[in-house]
């Protein structure tokens, strides 16, 4: 390709010797020795501080992919934050992670659930739309333990795994 290139980054750590003391640095090569989590942190990086800086919409889909859960918080709050977005920035991520939903301090119209329905199409509803007894599910509660319990739906029907996994070895 005309005009492209290639970029070697490199992450610096530092070098310890038998008694824990700095005696120097060492260099990794991002993409083969940097973890699938700090990659993909690096990758997004980018992106996010853009539409942070300028504002906008960042739409990142398994946003919790290789990345520990308290660092895919800590990019979703940044989102939230007041002092960090300063522009309104939008965050809209699609994630398996129900943690974000119990640590997140995400607002009810924050949070949407997608559901497969038995033809295989998509629906998609926010949690504030949900409607319990004709009345809508009160900010104080577990949304994780809630969702977990498929009380919001957009659970996945898993089967019985035993069964194919039996299919899967008898072909």
């Amino acid at each position: 390709m005309e005009g492209a290139f290639k970029m070697d980054i490199r992450t610096i750590h530092k070098k310890y010797n038998a008694k824990d003391k700095v005696v120097g640095k060492v260099e990794f090569d991002m993409r083969s020795q940097e973890s699938a989590g700090a990659n993909k942190l690096f990758n997004i990086s980018g992106p996010m501080f853009d539409v942070l800086n300028g504002g906008g919409v960042l739409v990142v889909d398994e946003l919790d992919d290789s990345l520990h859960p308290l660092l895919t918080l800590a990019v979703t709050k940044l989102f939230n934050s007041k002092e960090f977005n300063r522009n309104n920035a939008q965050l809209v991520f699609a994630t398996h992670d129900t943690n974000l939903l119990y640590y997140g301090n995400y607002r009810r119209d924050q949070i949407y659930f997608v559901e497969k329905d038995q033809y295989g199409a998509s629906d998609m509803y926010a949690l504030v739309e949900y409607k319990e007894e004709g009345k809508t599910i009160r900010k104080d509660r577990s949304f994780e333990k809630d969702y977990i319990e498929g009380r919001y739906g957009a659970i996945p029907f898993i089967g019985n795994l035993s069964n194919i996994v039996t299919e899967w070895q008898e072909k």
